[in-house]
């Protein structure tokens, strides 16, 4: 169940005597079970005390009330997994719901909607009790994702070259991602610097589901493209430079180049600081 408030909602008067409660999860369940949404225009940001208010006068309306109890409390029993199938996934890490959502979308092959604001485990929690599958899918699902999450997620000093505090840099990584088609689009949550820095990561994660060599060669690769980018930007990299030298003078800087078995803009660079520092010492 969903940590939300001691609510009194109207639909457990209606379950009294059935040895259940509902919370806000369970109301959010049945809200789907009978689509509500749709018949009455409610969304994931519409109050729960509204939505508990729209169940209550829903199943009140039915012909035989008893027999929609009923039906109400098999349809939830049936559609949400137990929550202590949750109990290893930490709530306040995003990273790892990041990730799962993105597995949850790809796999059910289903549009992730938004839960509450920025509340990510409330999110995926929302997204895969609205699956159509069996609860023994659901928590197979679960098992599969815990699995590989503990085998393959990046560790530490894979990802230590980030900086979360480095706002042009979480940019770049962002926009690499996306040009090599490597970020996570299963819903938007990169709002601020920490949101994106953890989007990146789970990203990065995602990467496990190829080869370890593909893999490898990504990150290194994308470490390696960030660092030529850090040395340009510093203003220390090496700019071609264009001197109009005659003919005669090319043949012998190119003579002087093979004699001395250097490149041309080393022998240059040679002349050049040797005269500098002759006429310094003037």
């Amino acid at each position: 169940m969903l940590h939300d408030k001691n609510l009194n909602f109207q639909i457990n008067k209606l379950l009294e005597g059935h040895g259940i409660k509902f919370r806000e999860r369970e109301i959010e369940c049945a809200i789907n079970i009978f689509n509500l949404n749709s018949y009455t225009g409610t969304t994931t940001h519409t109050s729960l005390v509204q939505k508990d208010s729209l169940l209550t006068h829903y199943i009140n309306s039915q012909s035989n009330v008893s027999d929609a109890v009923s039906y109400l409390i098999a349809s939830v029993q049936n559609t949400l997994v137990p929550v202590e199938n949750f109990d290893w996934i930490e709530k306040d890490n995003n990273r790892l719901l990041i990730w799962l959502l993105n597995r949850l979308s790809a796999q059910y092959n289903r549009l992730i909607i938004p839960y509450a604001v920025n509340n990510l485990y409330k999110t995926f929690l929302y997204n895969i009790d609205g699956i159509t599958i069996t609860i023994d899918d659901k928590i197979l699902f679960l098992q599969n994702c815990l699995s590989f999450w503990n085998i393959n997620k990046l560790p530490d000093r894979e990802i230590q070259w980030i900086d979360q505090t480095n706002s042009s840099q979480l940019e770049w990584t962002w926009q690499y991602l996306a040009k090599h088609s490597l970020q996570i689009n299963c819903f938007n949550y990169t709002y601020n610097d920490q949101s994106k820095y953890e989007s990146i990561l789970a990203c990065l994660d995602n990467l496990s589901y190829g080869t370890p060599e593909s893999k490898e060669l990504i990150l290194l690769k994308m470490k390696k493209t960030w660092s030529q980018k850090k040395f340009r930007d510093s203003g220390k990299a090496k700019k071609p430079y264009h001197l109009p030298l005659t003919k005669e003078t090319q043949s012998q800087l190119e003579q002087l180049a093979l004699l001395k078995n250097m490149r041309k803009s080393e022998v240059l660079k040679i002349i050049i600081q040797k005269e500098f520092d002759a006429l310094k010492l003037k």
